[in-house]
């Protein structure tokens, strides 16, 4: 028979026990550090997403607003954010887009369910710019002294179109810019 003596051991299990229960503890924590952390970042790249797709939504109804107007002449009402830029005033700046004044009071909101649909904060909304009427092709305007046929070319109405798109939290916006060319009809 072998006789144990209990005497000799002095604890040796309870301090491999604890020093094994420290590092789980640490490790749990870490875990739980992390997926916190990629939580945050995966609710930031959701709040991103929808705040382009946004911006995004209201372009489209920029562009759609200029396909459907009937003269440029609509285009000189800063109050709905519909802004004429002439040629020839040298005094003339872009509405400043980051002044959230601006957008509450001098832009157009996109007609469209995207709020409701998606949970945004604000629909998103628009500003236009008309910047001037361009000869499609630029030697049809050029004829010295009458000397064989001028050219044919189409003249274009060239646009400015920012929108501002935010997300879930508002505490953030995005912005969208385009360059839109419409066909004078004669």
């Amino acid at each position: 028979m072998i006789k144990h003596n209990f005497n000799s051991q002095r604890g040796v299990a309870l301090v491999i026990s604890l020093i094994i229960l420290v590092s789980l503890t640490m490790l749990g924590l870490t875990s739980i550090q992390r997926t916190t952390t990629d939580l945050s970042m995966a609710g930031n790249q959701r709040e991103i997403g929808l705040m382009f797709q946004s911006a995004e939504a209201g372009l489209v109804a920029a562009e759609n607003t200029v396909r459907q107007s009937n003269s440029n002449g609509d285009f000189n009402n800063p109050s709905v954010g519909f802004y004429e830029v002439l040629a020839d005033n040298p005094s003339y700046s872009s509405p400043d887009y980051f002044l959230e004044s601006n957008w509450e009071n001098q832009s157009t909101a996109a007609a469209s369910s995207y709020k409701t649909k998606f949970g945004v904060v604000a629909e998103p909304r628009y500003m236009i710019e008309y910047l001037g009427d361009r000869a499609e092709n630029p030697l049809a305007l050029i004829n010295i002294d009458g000397y064989g046929q001028q050219q044919t070319g189409k003249i274009v109405s060239i646009y400015r179109s920012t929108a501002r798109g935010v997300g879930l939290t508002g505490n953030s916006s995005r912005f969208v810019q385009s360059y839109f060319g419409k066909e004078i009809k004669p």
